[in-house]
């Protein structure tokens, strides 16, 4: 039960503010490619973790503005408190326009590898059938985020609304300190762990990368009665 619940506040004010949202874009998806992703009913806050489909991504894109082309996708699920390498994916997304130079040496995808990639929207399908009823797990989701939501609404006209998990955020509430101005950063992130280091910038590698260090999060606060609430990121 949410704190307001417990409370005894009327409905409409229990009623959190995020299945408010997710009601009113379930409506505006009705009839779009996005239906099926909104018609997969929404685990509440209290569900335990042990319980809860995670799926970790990461996207490269030519540069970091919202309206950014997306040029790669990489996810993988965990579950059962494990990551099941089986279903990971790394998708290229088709692009015809130049790249930023400065972001190529970044992700080091190239003009004529973008030009190779699948349809936008094609790729935004099958990661929205792996996203249904699932909660997202990423680094810095914020920026994920705000990626997926442009991307659908430029292919589909609909927002992306969904949970998120942020093992940036996650670091900073748990673990709080003093840190270097790039201590939260993935890379730096893994190594205070004793986790190997992974090439960045690489889809796939960075979701799994993520998925990895959130098990270690995990494993470091010890708390086997986590509940989805807990691990939320307020976007």
């Amino acid at each position: 039960m949410s704190l307001a619940g417990s409370l005894g506040l009327p409905g409409w004010l229990a009623e959190p503010l995020w299945q408010r949202q997710w009601k009113k874009v379930v409506a505006e998806a009705k009839g779009t490619a996005m239906q099926g992703y909104y018609a997969a009913p929404q685990l509440a806050p209290d569900t335990p973790l042990g319980d809860v489909s995670i799926i970790a991504l990461d996207f490269e894109s030519d540069g970091l503005a919202e309206d950014a082309a997306l040029l790669e996708v990489g996810w993988v699920t965990l579950r059962s408190g494990g990551i099941a390498l089986s279903g990971a994916r790394r998708r290229r997304i088709h692009v015809t326009k130049g790249l930023e130079a400065k972001a190529v040496t970044i992700h080091q995808i190239t003009d004529s590898a973008a030009a190779e990639g699948a349809p936008e929207a094609e790729v935004l399908g099958e990661l929205l059938e792996a996203l249904n009823g699932a909660v997202v797990l990423a680094h810095f989701a914020q920026i994920e985020a705000q990626f997926l939501n442009t991307a659908c609404q430029r292919q589909f006209g609909v927002p992306f609304l969904g949970r998120f998990i942020c093992t940036k955020h996650l670091e900073e509430h748990w673990f709080p300190k003093v840190r270097a101005a790039d201590g939260l950063r993935l890379g730096k992130l893994r190594a205070q762990y004793g986790l190997p280091w992974y090439r960045a910038h690489d889809g796939l590698t960075d979701a799994i990368a993520c998925a990895e260090l959130f098990l270690a999060q995990l494993a470091r606060k010890d708390a086997p009665s986590l509940t989805l609430g807990d691990v939320l990121c307020p976007m």
